[in-house]
């Protein structure tokens, strides 16, 4: 198999009737549900029920709770064809947000493009490839991969960068062509200028998802003061700025962010007098900005994910309900409040809920505006809503 590894075949067995849950689509099975089988990380399996029914071809994780992602549904080897297809299919998907406007996008994401635990962000012509955890590493074959990607001839792949988590002795590597300035890599979404170091950067450098929550921004930003708390590289700020905000304020605990942020305002000739740009704790900046009675027009509150896994989820809540409560103080009579959380394990459901929680514990009512999630380029199975993560709700704010 060229593009990923097959040694010998596993039956990997139910503990629980899921022939349901399995057969509408959800790839995913997880520890407590099948019987624990000695093999290495990335092992192709297939799944059975207790009926000893196969039920999907996959690949196996002995070591974490995510025992199981499906390849094929039923008995139906899975092979090089299969993922060539699937790499066109996804190219043949988004090829049209390549523009002169617009020259970065998701190309591949993971179970919505069928391939499970492998993900692939296009910057300008840089590929960046990530496999999610020891068994995707290990199942896939990457330099086949990047070879594929490079000898396609629809989009303009120049190089294919993989890359490791940040905490990795080695962060990653050049599978295949020439990436130059991957730490100073610059490139266009929605005609707006960033620059990312896609060596050091979190995810694959950029945070593409709220590509289409920046742009919004920019068109409500107008005449109007704003804070864009956790602003990491200022992504929210710069496309408010380019839409006309009178005065920004971006917050990040992160000094390398914080900087960052600084050089993507000024690559976009924003006048530097209109951005402040603080490396301060969020959770401190918005409680000493109470005591001071600042407010904004519009306040953004994204924070990084409160819930890795479905055990944090209550103190998660706890944690939204309270930094959106908070935020919602600094917000001026009749103004704006943007919330937004990239934790897959809170439900579209339960995060208007604690919004609704946190707007009432600050004493305010809120107008919903917009809600909005994830970008095209996102896909997620109809079966496995969990990958629906992205939630962004957008409030008129009012003190009565």
């Amino acid at each position: 198999m060229k593009y990923f590894s097959f040694d010998k075949t596993q039956r990997l067995k139910l503990t629980r009737d899921l022939t349901k849950h399995i057969k509408r689509g959800n790839p995913w099975v997880f520890s407590d549900a099948v019987e624990k089988i000695k093999a290495p990380e990335g092992t192709y399996v297939l799944l059975v029920s207790h009926k000893n029914e196969v039920l999907a071809h996959g690949f196996y994780s002995p070591n974490i709770n995510l025992s199981f992602r499906m390849l094929t549904l039923g008995d139906k080897k899975f092979n090089d064809a299969m993922v060539e297809k699937r790499f066109r299919q996804a190219i043949e998907n988004k090829k049209h947000l390549l523009s002169q406007e617009n020259k970065c996008f998701r190309l591949l994401n993971g179970e919505g493009d069928e391939l499970p635990g492998m993900v692939a962000d296009f910057y300008d012509g840089v590929l960046v490839l990530k496999l999610d955890g020891a068994a995707a590493e290990a199942f896939w074959k990457k330099e086949a991969v990047a070879e594929f990607f490079m000898q396609q001839t629809d989009l303009p792949v120049k190089c294919v960068y993989f890359k490791r988590k940040n905490r990795e002795e080695e962060k990653g590597l050049i599978l295949a062509g020439e990436c130059d300035n991957l730490t100073d890599l610059e490139f266009l979404e929605h005609g707006v200028k960033f620059r990312t170091n896609i060596i050091d950067a979190a995810k694959t450098g950029f945070f593409l998802d709220q590509r289409e929550n920046r742009n919004f921004i920019r068109s409500v930003s107008k005449d109007k003061s704003l804070l864009n708390l956790f602003g990491y590289t200022g992504g929210f700020s710069i496309y408010a700025g380019l839409g006309g905000a009178s005065k920004v304020t971006t917050v990040d605990i992160a000094p390398n962010a914080i900087k960052a942020s600084e050089v993507n305002w000024q690559i976009n000739l924003l006048s530097p007098e209109k951005h402040e740009a603080l490396c301060e704790d969020a959770f401190e900046f918005v409680a000493e900005a109470q005591k001071a009675k600042r407010q904004w027009d519009i306040v953004i509150t994204d924070p990084p994910s409160f819930a890795p896994n479905q055990k944090a989820v209550e103190s998660a809540r706890e944690a939204y309900t309270k930094i959106f409560a908070d935020s919602l103080r600094l917000v001026k009579d009749g103004g704006f409040f943007a919330a937004s959380s990239c934790s897959g394990h809170i439900s579209f459901e339960s995060f208007l809920e604690i919004v609704q929680e946190a707007l009432s514990k600050s004493r305010r009512r809120g107008k919903v505006l917009l809600i909005k999630g994830q970008p095209e380029d996102h896909p997620f199975p109809f079966a496995l809503p969990e990958m629906r993560y992205l939630k962004f709700v957008y409030l008129q704010v009012f003190q009565d």
